[in-house]
This record gives C-alpha cells, structure tokens and sequence, in this order.
C-alpha cells in the first residue's frame, strides 16, 4: 500500500546517504510515498552530523559537502522552520514519520493518529 505523504527526519537520512544497510527498509518507504517532505532544519542537523563524522576521518573519501546535497535530494519538498517542527508537519498532512532515531518514532507512534 503506498503512502501518501512522509516526513524523512536526520536520522534516516544520514544512514541513507551513508548507505547503511540498516536503512534499506527506509529507501522502501520514500520509494513508495507519493511525496516525500522534511523539515528545513534537518538539512542542518545531518550537516552538523557529516561535520562529526568528516573531523572524527569516519567518511573515508566521501565528500561531505555531495552527501548533504544527497540528503537534499531525497526528498520532494522542504518545509521551512518557521511554519512547523517535525511532529507538527506529520499531524498537518496526515503522514507517515520515517526515522531511525527509536525515541522519536516511538512518541509519535503514541501521539500521532
């Protein structure tokens, strides 16, 4: 059954990008939503991550500057800040929370319908 709408936190973007094999049920999940959003900030939050990984040399030869601009690709429309914050944007369009983050899906699975 394909989804309508999702929203891709840091979380699973980060493991996407870095192509972690623990993120494979996530590339399912966006390949079947019809629309794929984020919040503006997470753009952000997997910069400041790639920053982490590219000091502590956990990137290898890979570009964190292209892997930022591969998070950004993975979605289909960025929701700026200011207009709502992760849960906020779930409960507006009535979607799915793809995140690798527990805690995270673990209280929207609580609070969201």
């Amino acid at each position: 059954m394909m989804a309508l709408a999702c929203v891709l936190d840091a979380s699973a973007a980060v493991r996407l990008i870095l192509g972690d094999p623990a993120a494979a049920g996530v590339t399912e999940q966006i390949r079947e939503a019809a629309l794929v959003m984020l919040p503006e900030l997470m753009l952000s939050e997997v910069a400041n991550t790639l920053w982490k990984l590219h000091r502590a040399r956990k990137l290898a030869d890979l570009n964190p500057h292209q892997l930022l601009a591969d998070a950004r690709d993975l979605v289909d429309r960025v929701e700026p800040d200011r207009h709502l914050q992760s849960e906020a944007l779930v409960r507006r369009e009535a979607t799915t929370l793809i995140s690798m983050d527990r805690r995270l899906q673990q209280l929207a699975e609580r609070v969201l319908p």
